[in-house]
């Protein structure tokens, strides 16, 4: 008895074990592959209906601009200059303007679009002053701070303002190169080994963009992040620009353009004959100054964005953007009436912006071949004056 009752305890616990596993496999098997339920009953089987997928989002194409008199004013004055790059311009926030000329990559005969990518040289001192204001109105920083509170190596720092820096009216300059070079603090490093500081010059206008290099190194200290993280968390990414970023990833772009340049000066007819090549020690180098490249669409949205307050308060672009000097420069912008003029020359690359004070109007005119003989910012000031003129307003 005892015997039978053994047996039928251990069939029912083998019983029960298994009932548990096949309920285990099912439940699991559930969260991969749909089960189909069925009706053994005499009414016919339901079927479980499978929701039909989702088509894809279209994607919408760009509205292209359609050719009016205006876009043919602008097409003759670009090539009458013998424009190579990318052109944008915009009225009343409209863009009645946008092509790309020439080659973005001779060799591989890779023509410039309305997305080519162009480095920005000088241009990304107006974003590194834009960053400074950022940190100053929300009181992590003043514009009359003296550059000792962040450097006091440096001869003279206590004499030296942060707006003087951003003005190039401190008397600082760099004039070394390094043999090597790799990240944002060996960078400051080689700076402050190097610095040349003049303080008989503090308050006079002097060009040189170690100020910037270390207004950049000074947006570290204070937000705690990377120049590049800080730029790129509090531009590129709210701003939505998808064509930006800095040199180092440039050639990751699929529409990113090669520098060029025309060595004879007699000539003015692109002949991509003249590579420009740029180190990864040059783009440490420039750091804060001319690391980053966007398209021109970018450009003209991040300037745009700037000026309405979009970075720092729209109550403080009047006093980031103040002339320092008779050289009309001003916290990174040439500042003329009514508009503001950003500009920058590297390794075969030249770009220029003209924004109207409140956004509405833009001139970009970018390249990637230089000729010392026939500035691209020669164009763009023609459709500027245009522009201003009521010679390119659509109707």
């Amino acid at each position: 008895m005892k015997r039978k009752m053994g047996i039928f305890l251990v069939a029912l616990i083998l019983a029960l074990g298994l009932g548990a596993g096949l309920t285990y496999w099912f439940t699991d098997q559930a969260d991969s592959e749909p089960i189909k339920v069925t009706s053994t009953s005499s009414s016919s089987a339901e079927k479980v209906v499978k929701p039909k997928p989702k088509a894809p989002a279209k994607k919408r194409a760009p509205k292209k601009i359609k050719a009016t008199a205006a876009t043919r004013k602008i097409d003759a004055i670009l090539r009458a200059n013998r424009f190579v790059g990318t052109a944008y311009v915009v009225r009343n926030n409209k863009p009645i303007y946008e092509k790309g000329f020439g080659y973005a990559d001779a060799v591989l005969q890779r023509k410039n679009n309305a997305n080519s990518v162009y480095q920005l040289a000088s241009v990304q001192k107006s974003f590194t002053a834009g960053l400074i204001m950022k940190l100053a109105a929300e009181g992590k920083l003043s514009l009359t701070d003296n550059l000792a509170k962040y450097y006091p190596q440096i001869r003279g720092a206590r004499q030296i303002t942060l707006r003087d820096m951003l003005d190039m009216k401190s008397g600082l300059r760099l004039e070394a190169f390094p043999n090597q070079l790799k990240t944002e603090d060996a960078m400051i490093k080689f700076i402050l080994e190097n610095v040349i500081s003049n303080p008989a010059k503090i308050g006079q206008w002097d060009y040189s963009p170690v100020n910037f290099m270390l207004l950049a190194g000074i947006i570290q200290q204070v937000s705690g992040q990377s120049y590049r993280q800080y730029f790129t968390e509090n531009i590129i990414q709210p701003w939505g620009l998808k064509h930006s970023g800095f040199v180092f990833n440039m050639n990751r772009q699929p529409d990113y353009t090669r520098g060029y340049r025309n060595a004879d000066i007699n000539s003015v007819v692109p002949n991509y004959a003249s590579r420009y090549f740029e180190s990864k020690t040059s783009m440490n180098y420039q750091f804060g100054t001319g690391q980053v490249y966007m398209s021109a669409r970018d450009l003209y949205v991040g300037e745009r964005n700037m000026l309405r307050g979009k970075l720092y308060p729209k109550a403080d672009v009047n006093t980031l953007l103040t002339p320092g000097s008779a050289s009309t420069y001003g916290g990174g912008d040439y500042l003329e009436p009514g508009y503001i003029r950003v500009h920058g020359l590297a390794y075969g690359y030249e770009a220029t912006a003209l924004v109207s004070r409140d956004g509405k109007d833009g001139v970009i005119v970018l390249t990637n071949y230089y000729r010392p003989n026939q500035l691209a910012q020669t164009p763009a000031l023609q459709i500027w004056n245009l522009l201003e003129a009521g010679q390119l307003d659509n109707r």
